[in-house]
């Protein structure tokens, strides 16, 4: 009866126009076994949400009268709705699921978490598909995304960045290459810098050893610094960073963290790369106008992103993926993506401030 009222609760957050839609996309082409929309979305939602077999779905669907049909035909009518899905995802997309008050600072700008989470095949095939996320964090919408191969590593470039964006994303995406996508496309950013990442320069055009600079901060007062790098072509790129000491539990995590990778890795971390690892550091291109600490706060958005694909994972049961059809598998990613929005869309009306002010992931550099 739960997964019932589950269900029915998800069919009312479709968008208008998606039974119409049914029929553009092909997801029902002739009506035989599945003649209505609401019963093929019915039973896509049972499989997609409670992983039934396609045995089950058709027991399900002779049981309910949802339809006459086999667990082959299902499965051939279910790899059929992703274009189905894309269109539904596309409507909640563009209406939005909540919209938070931003600083005002922030009111210019459209603020999006990036990352990226690996999902894999069940079975011998054991393929692995790679879920590239763009999370507008003040309205808790999904903004952009992408499903490839793990082949395409995780880069700014897999996604459209436009003059009025800021992107948010952690040390996996710090690159000249990232962030010639962002300037070439008058957008901003504010990405995690990882020590080596590259080089920055000073005024004077001599390398900065950013430690020493952090050294030399305190608590109140974060680095705040005015650097250059050199982009592909050569010419400079005007750039902040922007740094805070990690509080001292949080260091000790950190700390303990790099030791179990030391011995994973079986291979010792130089001592100032572990206590670069003491900093949250920042690289940007905002307005010098906009205090560090205010761009600091900001990075602690991220977290919005890590716990939408937690949810994915976890309560959606994302990680594994039950199909080798290439048809099938896309239906299937993109019917979890689908039914993670509505939720979206219901929790959405739900009050709850965006971040947490002393998050212990974001101050263990996580």
């Amino acid at each position: 009866m739960d997964c019932v009222v589950s269900v029915a609760r998800l069919l009312k957050e479709m968008p208008e126009g998606y039974e119409k839609a049914c029929f553009e996309t092909k997801a029902i082409q002739r009506k035989r076994g599945i003649e209505k929309p609401d019963d093929l979305m019915m039973l896509s939602l049972f499989h997609l949400i409670n992983g039934c077999s396609l045995t089950e779905i058709s027991a399900i669907a002779n049981l309910t009268k949802l339809g006459n049909v086999s667990d082959v035909a299902f499965m051939n009518r279910f790899a059929n709705c992703n274009d189905w899905f894309l269109w539904i995802i596309s409507q909640l997309v563009s209406e939005g699921a909540i919209s938070y008050n931003k600083p005002k600072w922030l009111e210019q700008y459209n603020i999006y978490g990036i990352d990226a989470s690996d999902v894999k095949e069940k079975g011998r095939s054991g393929r692995i598909h790679r879920l590239h996320f763009a999370l507008d964090i003040f309205k808790l919408r999904s903004s952009q995304y992408k499903i490839t191969t793990n082949k395409i590593g995780e880069s700014i470039c897999n996604f459209e960045v436009g003059a009025n964006d800021l992107v948010v994303a952690d040390r996996g995406y710090v690159s000249i290459k990232g962030i010639e996508h962002c300037t070439n496309n008058s957008g901003h950013f504010i990405f995690r810098y990882k020590k080596n990442s590259f080089k920055v320069y000073d005024s004077d055009g001599e390398v900065v050893n950013l430690l020493e600079h952090m050294r030399k901060t305190n608590d109140d007062e974060p680095l705040d610094m005015k650097v250059f790098s050199i982009g592909n072509k050569g010419e400079k790129i005007p750039l902040r960073i922007c740094a805070r000491r990690k509080t001292t539990d949080a260091i000790a995590t950190t700390q303990k963290k790099l030791r179990r990778r030391e011995q994973k890795n079986q291979a010792k971390m130089a001592d100032e790369t572990k206590e670069f690892n003491e900093y949250i550091v920042l690289v940007t291109n905002l307005s010098d106008e906009i205090p560090a600490n205010e761009i600091l706060d900001v990075y602690r958005l991220r977290w919005q992103i890590e716990i939408y694909f937690k949810r994915l994972k976890s309560i959606m049961d994302f990680g594994e993926l039950p199909k080798r059809r290439f048809d099938s598998v896309m239906a299937w990613l993109n019917g979890k993506l689908m039914i993670a929005i509505l939720i979206e869309m219901i929790i959405g009306r739900t009050n709850f401030p965006p971040a947490r002010k002393h998050d212990s992931k974001y101050l263990a550099g996580n």
